[in-house]
C-alpha cells in the first residue's frame, strides 16, 4: 500500500520530509520492525515509543508517525505527525489490513467478570452451526486451529486487525472479541465495527488504572457508543448499570437476558444447579428449551444466557443455541474441576476481584455438603483498595481460607497480604501462607469429604510474577501434583 493512500484515514495530520513510498506494514514495537514498515511511537504506562525511535530507524522502518516532531539531522525519512498515536494506529492498522470486520460478523463483550465463559459460549454455539468461529481473548487468540498465547485479553490494534484478516483469509466469518476496559480506553478496537456487543456486569476493577468507577464506566460505555445503529446491543436485565448501557448504545435494537427480571427478552427458569452441570428453561421471543449445562453454577447462566441472546438477535436457531452451550465442557480457569479421584471437589477459578470471588463463592454454596475452603490472594501493583473486600468477602462466603501470594511484582507479599487482613474481623477463621505452593498444600491436606475446595485469582495463568522474575507456576498442575503426592486416592484423569 502506498504511504499516501495510507495517510487518508490519519483525518487532520502534518506531514514532514513526506516522500512517497510503498509500506510493508505497521508497528509499534521497535523490536519487530522489518524492513520498510511504518513505525507508530504510542505513549504506554511505563514507556515511551517515541525514545525507540532510533532502534526502528535502525531495523528499517521508513516511516515514522508521531505526537512530537523529531528533530535530526540524521533522520531522513517522513515524519507524520498526529494528536494521538494509538488512534492514528488503530486508523492505519484497519486501512492496510482492508478493512476486514466489516467483512465478518463481529461479537464484542465486556463487562467485569464473565467475558471469557460468555466468549467460549458464542464461539460453542457458532461452531454447532457448522460455521467457525476466531476467538480474541484473555486465555488465547484462536485462528482455526492456531492457538497463539494471549499477553494482554485485547491485544494492540495492529495485532487485532491482523488476527482478524488472517481469521478472513481463513475463511472464517465470525470472530468473538473481549473488549476490555484498558483496550477501550486506549483505542485498540477502533476501527472494529461490531454486529453484536454484549455486557454482563460492572464491579470495581483495575481502578489503578481508571482511578475511579466512573472512569472505568466510561470505558466500557465505548463499546455500545462506537456500534452502528443496525447492530445488537445485548444486555443483562438483572444488573442496574445495563440501563446506562441502553441509553448510550448506538445502535437501534437492545435485547435483555436475565434470570430475575422474567419479561427478559433471553429468561432462565427453574433453574438447578449440582456440583458438575446447571440446567435451565430458557424461555425466549424465539421460543423455549431446556438447557443442562455442563459447566457448574448460577453465574454460568447468566454467561449462557448472555451468548444465547446474542446468538438468538444474529439469527442462529434455538436448536442450534442449545446445541452449541450443552456442547461447552470447560473453561480453562474458570470454575474448572480438578477430578483426581479424591471424595471432596476442588475447583480452580481466575476470580480476582471481591465480586468475582463472591460469586464464585456463593455458587460452591449452592452445591456444597460440607466447607468451603479457599486459597486466595491480591496481585501487586494493582488496585490497593480491593485488597480488604477481598478480605472481607472470604470471610463471609467461605468456611476457612488461606491468604497467599498472586503475582506480588515489585510488592512486599507479606504487606499486601496486610491489606487484605484490614478487611477481616477478629473472629476471623483463616490462615495465612504466603508461599502458595504450600497454602495449596495446606489447604488440600484439611479438605476432608463432601468439602469443597476453591483456589482462586490465577485460574489459567501458567506463571508466577514475583520482582522481575516470572516462574512457572500452574494452581491446576500444583493442585493435581499434591493431590497424587498427598492423598490415596487414584491418579488425576
Amino acid at each position: 500500500m502506498k504511504l499516501s493512500e495510507l495517510c487518508l484515514c490519519l483525518g487532520k495530520h502534518k506531514g514532514y520530509d513526506f516522500v512517497e513510498k510503498e509500506v510493508s506494514g505497521i508497528t509499534y514495537d521497535s523490536r519487530k520492525i522489518k524492513k520498510g514498515n511504518v513505525f507508530v511511537a504510542i505513549k504506554g504506562n511505563k514507556l515511551d515509543g517515541h525514545d525507540f525511535i532510533g532502534n526502528a530507524v535502525e531495523k528499517g522502518a521508513s516511516v515514522l508517525v508521531v505526537e512530537k516532531r523529531i528533530e535530526s539531522t540524521s533522520l531522513r525519512i517522513p515524519q507524520i505527525l498526529v494528536s494521538d498515536t494509538r488512534q492514528a494506529l488503530a486508523n492505519m492498522s484497519d486501512h492496510f489490513f482492508g478493512k476486514p470486520s466489516a467483512r465478518m460478523t463481529v461479537i464484542g463483550i465486556t463487562g467485569t467478570n464473565g467475558k471469557t465463559t460468555t466468549s467460549y459460549f458464542m464461539k460453542s454455539i457458532i461452531n454447532a452451526s457448522s460455521e467457525e468461529a476466531g476467538l480474541i481473548g484473555t486465555i488465547h487468540y484462536k485462528i482455526g486451529g492456531r492457538i497463539i498465547p494471549a499477553l494482554e485479553t485485547t491485544p494492540e490494534s495492529a495485532e487485532i486487525q491482523n488476527y482478524l484478516s488472517q481469521m478472513l483469509n481463513a475463511g472464517i466469518r465470525y470472530a468473538v472479541i473481549e473488549a476490555s476496559s484498558h483496550a477501550l480506553s486506549q483505542h485498540r478496537l477502533s476501527g472494529v465495527r461490531f454486529s453484536s456487543a454484549i455486557f454482563t456486569n460492572l464491579s470495581a476493577d483495575h481502578l489503578d488504572y481508571h482511578r475511579n468507577m466512573k472512569n472505568y464506566l466510561a470505558e466500557k460505555l465505548k463499546l455500545v457508543k462506537g456500534l452502528s445503529p443496525g447492530a445488537v446491543t445485548i444486555l443483562n436485565a438483572d444488573h442496574t448499570i445495563s440501563k446506562r448501557f441502553a441509553e448510550y448504545t448506538s445502535s437501534r435494537t437492545i435485547y435483555w437476558y436475565g434470570i430475575k427480571r422474567k419479561n427478559a427478552d433471553v429468561v432462565a427458569e427453574s433453574v438447578q444447579v449440582t456440583g458438575t452441570s446447571t440446567s435451565f428453561l430458557l424461555n425466549s421471543s424465539w421460543g423455549k428449551a431446556f438447557i443442562k449445562l455442563k459447566l457448574a453454577g448460577k453465574h454460568n447462566v447468566y454467561n449462557a444466557l448472555a451468548a444465547a441472546a446474542s446468538a438468538l438477535a444474529l439469527g442462529f436457531t434455538m436448536d442450534i443455541v442449545k446445541k452449541g452451550v450443552e456442547s461447552l465442557s470447560a473453561v480453562p480457569g474458570r470454575l474448572e474441576n480438578i477430578a483426581c479421584g479424591q471424595d471432596f471437589r476442588v475447583f480452580v477459578d481466575f476470580a480476582h476481584t471481591h465480586k468475582a470471588l463472591q460469586v464464585i463463592l456463593s455458587s460452591l454454596r449452592e452445591m456444597t455438603t460440607g466447607r468451603i475452603l479457599l486459597v486466595f490472594g491480591c496481585g501487586g501493583d494493582r488496585d490497593r483498595k480491593k485488597r480488604p473486600k477481598m478480605g472481607y468477602v472470604a470471610e463471609k462466603y467461605s468456611d476457612l481460607f488461606w491468604v497467599t501470594s498472586d503475582n506480588p511484582r515489585s510488592e512486599d507479599p507479606y504487606r499486601i497480604i496486610q491489606d487484605i487482613q484490614k478487611g477481616l474481623s477478629q473472629s476471623a477463621r483463616f490462615h495465612i501462607q504466603p508461599d502458595r505452593r504450600l497454602a495449596i498444600k495446606e489447604v488440600l491436606m484439611e479438605a476432608k469429604s463432601g468439602d469443597s475446595v476453591i483456589i482462586a485469582g490465577k485460574g489459567h495463568e501458567q506463571y508466577q510474577i514475583s520482582k522481575d522474575t516470572i516462574i512457572p507456576f500452574d494452581d491446576r498442575e500444583v493442585v493435581r501434583e499434591m493431590l497424587s503426592a498427598y492423598t490415596l486416592h487414584t491418579l488425576c484423569v
